[in-house]
Parts: structure tokens; sequence; C-alpha cells
């Protein structure tokens, strides 16, 4: 198998173009041995936490890029051409500044796309690695205009910029263009010392799967496959290709097949993008948790302190030795785990808004088991009354970030995340990204709608389906690995019952046994439980119209394939996160409409430390 790095590919967070799930990705790479790969989105780094994530959990090395829409000025607000550019980051430098570049794109150089310009990549060309893109890119587009020389001008420019780190990037999807201009592109790499790689722009995972992806736009673009205008791929090579096929198309230029692992390795495996446990889930930073400042100048222990024993009395009119424990409990967890800004910063913005006359609730989830946030006014609802525990929302053992669950009027909330900003600096507050999804009943109708399936047909489907069990479930799918799993969950509590039995009773060694039976019979009832909820879910009628109708069979085919998959962005309606840094400097920016957004979502932000 000859060695090969995928160093330009799209993933289904290429919204309704790309068709690559990152899980399917990862699972494909390490089932194939396939050990470091690249993702780059058009013009967005969505995918970027949750692409690495998945990569660490399998060991597989992960590359963070985009491909980034270049246009001379981004300031200018009208038509430019927008040429493509791939970039990788190298390390930790490389991908803060794709993180910039990306954010000043959306929030600044949008133009129906985000768009940054040439003097942008020139600013922000540290730790980063540049290809030159497919036939969108300006150096195939000068070629096939037939400007050799500005071409050429072109390379020597990038190669000003990234060094040896910029390379002109060859494809070969059976595209006439592409074959047209290779000789020069080898011709360039002599004449200018540039190296040449080859890439396959990678939109689907397995050849077969070009139909998805053609499906796909065309949900998009609210087309029909039959539409003979529409824009589709001009042919069904854009797959992510084994090492030796892309060696089959280049045999001749073998060192550019060769420098998709120079480029994989000058990527650092120490010095990276995102900070990861072995499981794959990030690292929390607390420099990235906002700092409060007490307006007397108090540190931010003493203040929470000062402020939880001032409001006991308030809300406790005897404090007896339960509630002084509790709360000196509380407050030592909460300072020694660096968490004091958090509770005051909450405290801060529900304060204000509740001296403003904002409807507050009285808080929601775990952060009501914390006797010192009932004491600040945080929430409103006695721990100790309905016996509830602080560990459910903050324990030593398990260091996560808290999060509490505040509700606010949604008719003035705008004015506490306004008052937000203004307290802790608009760049260092932002509103936070959803992603609307191919759900179930909405893709087989937009699947109909692109083969040209009557309403009458597809409604006929929809109609069956209860809008909250998936296409997989209403067929069975799920059922036989269920059942695997309930089978496994007897056999090992029977294992845990002999090893048990097997002991002395009274032992310390029958009592850990009897502890692993009795959690071997709680992941049996799990197992059964999810199983009978699979079997209920399953729909015969549902299973007669698959198995009964070729034309309904193909369109709940393709909808098993889409479904889940994102198709638009939104700003979560009270989604709010708050961070000590620049955000643009540690998150990318989106825009939806007039409102910036992060591009992780609220999990995501939570995870990597920022307040949410």
């Amino acid at each position: 198998m000859t060695d090969f790095v995928h160093l330009h590919l799209h993933t289904e967070y290429s919204l309704l173009d790309g068709a690559v799930k990152v899980d399917e990705l990862v699972e494909h790479c390490e089932k194939n041995g396939i050990n470091a790969v690249a993702v780059t989105d058009h013009g967005n780094m969505y995918a970027s936490l949750y692409f690495a994530e998945e990569c660490k959990k399998r060991g597989i090395k992960y590359i963070i890029g985009c491909e980034f829409y270049v246009v001379d000025d981004y300031k200018v607000k009208e038509s430019q051409h927008a040429d493509h550019l791939i970039l990788l980051a190298k390390n930790k430098a490389g991908y803060v500044n794709l993180v910039q570049m990306d954010s000043t794109a959306f929030v600044d150089g949008y133009y129906y796309r985000p768009r940054i310009d040439y003097k942008t990549l020139k600013d922000h060309a540290d730790g980063v690695i540049c290809l030159s893109a497919c036939l969108a890119g300006r150096l195939p587009r000068l070629l096939m205009a037939g400007d050799y020389e500005g071409a050429k001008q072109f390379v020597l420019s990038m190669k000003g910029i990234y060094g040896e780190d910029f390379y002109i990037e060859i494809q070969d999807h059976g595209i006439p263009e592409q074959k047209q201009i290779l000789p020069d592109l080898v011709r360039l790499s002599k004449e200018t010392g540039v190296e040449l790689v080859a890439t396959n722009d990678v939109h689907y995972l397995h050849k077969e799967d070009w139909e998805m992806q053609d499906v796909l736009m065309c949900i998009q673009m609210k087309k029909t496959l039959d539409d003979p205008a529409r824009m589709k791929m001009e042919t069904h090579e854009f797959y992510m290709k084994s090492g030796d096929e892309m060696a089959a198309l280049f045999p001749t230029l073998p060192q550019a097949i060769r420098n998709t692992r120079v480029i994989a390795d000058k990527v650092s495996d120490t010095d990276t993008p995102f900070n990861l446990k072995d499981n794959g889930s990030p690292v929390y930073d607390k420099s990235l948790i906002p700092l409060y400042t007490a307006d007397d100048g108090t540190p931010s222990p003493e203040f929470l302190t000062r402020l939880t024993w001032e409001g006991l009395p308030k809300r406790y009119p005897e404090l007896t030795e339960e509630i002084k424990k509790r709360a000196e409990y509380e407050l030592e967890t909460i300072i020694k785990m660096g968490f004091a800004d958090y509770f005051l910063i909450v405290w801060d913005y529900i304060n204000w808004s509740r001296e403003h006359d904002i409807p507050v609730g009285p808080g929601r989830g775990s952060g009501v088991g914390s006797i010192v946030a009932y004491a600040i006014g945080i929430t409103s609802v006695d721990p100790l009354r309905y016996d509830l525990l602080f560990e459910r929302f903050l324990n030593p053992d398990r260091v996560s970030m808290p999060d509490f669950d505040v509700d606010f009027c949604t008719a003035r909330r705008g004015e506490t995340i306004e008052y937000v900003r203004r307290r802790y600096h608009p760049e260092n507050v932002a509103q936070i990204v959803t992603f609307g999804t191919l759900a179930s009943r909405a893709v087989i109708k937009d699947v109909g709608r692109v083969m040209r399936v009557p309403y009458s047909e597809t409604d006929r489907v929809t109609k069956l389906m209860d809008g909250k069990s998936t296409i997989r479930e209403l067929l069975g799918l799920n059922l036989e690995k269920c059942r695997k799993k309930v089978e496994g969950a007897e056999q090992t509590v029977a294992e845990a019952q002999a090893a048990m039995n097997a002991l002395t009773e009274g032992t310390k060694e029958h009592s850990d046994a009897k502890i692993k039976h009795t959690e071997a019979l709680g992941k049996l009832d799990e197992a059964r439980k999810k199983l009978s909820e699979q079997e209920t879910k399953r729909n015969t009628e549902f299973i007669e119209i698959y198995e009964g109708d070729e034309i309904l069979k193909r369109v709940i085919d393709m909808g098993l394939k889409l479904e889940g998959m994102p198709r638009n962005t939104s700003m979560h309606a009270a989604g709010v996160v708050i961070c000590r840094k620049k955000i643009a400097d540690n998150v990318p920016l989106s825009r939806n409409g007039e409102d910036i957004t992060t591009q992780f979502d609220m999990k995501e932000v939570e995870s990597i430390g920022m307040l949410k």
C-alpha cells in the first residue's frame, strides 16, 4: 500500500456540499491503517474540535485546516473573484492564525461568503502550511487563462510568504482542465523550487457515495436531479482514494505523493491545536475562564465568601451547624477548584437583571444543589429543604465546568446579554452557534423533492414517522446491535455471579465481587431497556412501504445516509460564552445575519474552559 495522507477533505460541515461524516471518516481511517488526515472545510472550521477529539480517541494524527476564500481586498463589499486556498496548521501558533483569519473572514470580510485577502495571509503566516488549491485557486485560474508568467509571479509571491511551507497542488479527477494545466504546474515547480503535492478534493468517503453528495447539493440549491442546468460535480472521483489509487494517477511524480507524508510530518505531535486527553476530551484551560473584578478590589475568593455569609441569614432565619458546615465545604471546594470567578460572574449578571426588573427564573438542573448559589441569589431553591447534592454540580473527583441553568425573560434577555458585553468587553463575549440538521421527516421530503417523487407519495411515508425516531430506528436496524449488547451483558452477569459464589461471604474479595455483580446487573438492565425502546420504535407499516415500493425505498435509503447531517447554522437563543481572552484568538467566529457567534457549539466551548 502506497503511503499517502489526504490533505484536502470536506466533511459534512462544508454545509450541504461535503458528505463525509466526521465519525465515519475517522472510523474509515482506523479500519484502513490511515494514521494521519486533514479536514479543510469550505470557509469554516466548525468541525475542528470534534474531528480532533475523534482522531485522538483512535490514535490518528489530526491536521486542522480550512479552504479559505481569498480576494484582493476583503474590506471592499462588492463582487471580487474569490480564490480558493488550502491552509493547514502546523502547530498551536498556526491554529491560532487560522482561527484569527477565519474569524476575520466572517466578522469583517463577509460578502455572500466569508473572505480574507492576501494581506491577511501575510500577517498570519506563522505556523501555517499553504497548498495552492483546486481549479478554483488563483494559480490554476491563471494557467487556464494562458498567463504563465502571472502564475509564476503568484507562486513566487506565495513562496515569499510561506517559504518551504508553500506547495503547488496537483489533482486529477478526470477533469480535462486538470490534465491541461498539469505540465505547467510541473514546470513551475522546477523553475521556482516549490514542491508539488498531490491531493484528491474529497467530498464523500466512498466512490459509490457520489449520488449522496449530488443529492446534498440539490437540497442546498433547491434543484432536482434531472435539472440539466444545475451545478454538479463533473465526475465521480471526489472520494477518499487509497494511496495506491493516488499513486496510479501520478506515476511520473512520486515525490508529489511522498510530500503528503512530508507535510503531515511537519505538523507537530506535541504543540497541537488542542490539549486533549487520551479519551479525546479536552483538558480544561482555566486561563480562559473570565475574571470577576469587585468594585472595591476585593479578591474573588474573599468576595464570594463575604457575599455567601451576608446572604445566608437572608435565606435562613437561624444558621444551624448543618448550614454553616455545608457553606464552608462548598466555599472550600469552589475556591480550591478555581471557580470563584465563575460564581461571581453568574451572580453579577443575574443581580444586574433583577435590579433592572428583568424576570429571572429560580434555576434548574444540578446548580440548585449549591447552598452558596442559593445564599448569593443565583438560585432560589433551598438545597437543604429538598435534600439536593452539591456534588452533582461540582465534584473535586470529577473535574468539569459547572453550569448554571438560569431562565431569563425572553422579551428582555437581550438587555442582559448587552450588559454582559459591556461588562466583560465585546471581544470577550459572543453568542453560540447551533446547527440545524437534516431530521428524519424533513430529509425524506427533501430527497423526495430532489428525486421528483410526488408529494403524495412521500407524505405516505412521513405520516408514519413520529418525528422523534430516526429512520434507522423505524426500520429496526439497531435491534441486532442491541440484542448483542444484552447477550454480552447477560454473560457478564453470569460470570460476576460465578465469581461471587466462589468466594467466602464476608470477605473483602466477596464484597468487591458483589459490587461488580451489582454493576453488571445495572448494565444489563440498561441494555434491556435500550432493546425494549428500539423494539417499540420499529414501525411495521414503515417497513412494509420500504420493502414493497422500489421508488420509496430509494428515497428512504438516501434519507438514511443523509439523516443527521448539518444543513444550516443559526444562533442559540440564549447561549452566551464569556472568555478571559479575546474569543477570536481561541475559537473561530461565525456570522448568522448580523449576529456574531462562535463556530463551536455550546458543549464544545464549555469543554475547552470557557464560561457558558
